[in-house]
């Protein structure tokens, strides 16, 4: 039993701040459409946006345990992560818009079908694309080994 919780430990923990991530979206989602009245799309936007702020920084620092180095290697991640999303939004937008307007008329019922398919590629985006690579090596490390090894 151990061994499968190590061995799936970033999944399951992924999986647990992913669903806190898809709960505030979905949250967020429905206040501003149901109790705002504002239009789907734009409550999708705000939505994602909190949400993925929220997954970036439990990512970070309890899924994946991307150590903190500086400011400037956190902002790399943030930048890498943020474009990583953008595809990810993208898919969300399409999800909804085609959900909502040919397929059904529940934007609520969209958005749990759009949050599970995309919290799935996020996941494996994630986990490859940002923080599998926790011991990154910059160019002037880069440059700096290799000059050593000329010498």
């Amino acid at each position: 039993m151990n061994k499968l919780l190590k061995k799936y430990h970033n999944f399951l923990s992924y999986t647990l701040y992913g669903t806190l991530a898809s709960l505030i979206n979905l949250l967020v989602f429905h206040i501003l459409t149901e109790n705002l009245n504002m239009f789907y799309l734009v409550s999708n936007v705000i939505a994602y946006v909190i949400a993925m702020i929220f997954t970036f920084i439990t990512n970070k620092k309890y899924v994946f345990h991307s150590q903190f180095r500086s400011w400037s290697d956190t902002w790399q991640e943030f930048l890498s992560f943020v474009n990583i999303r953008l595809f990810s939004f993208i898919l969300d937008t399409v999800i909804m818009f085609v959900g909502v307007h040919f397929i059904v008329d529940y934007p609520n019922l969209i958005k749990v079908i759009d949050l599970i398919l995309v919290g799935i590629l996020n996941y494996y985006f994630s986990k490859w694309f940002i923080f599998h690579t926790t011991e990154k090596i910059s160019w002037r490390e880069l440059k700096q080994k290799t000059l050593k090894k000329q010498q």
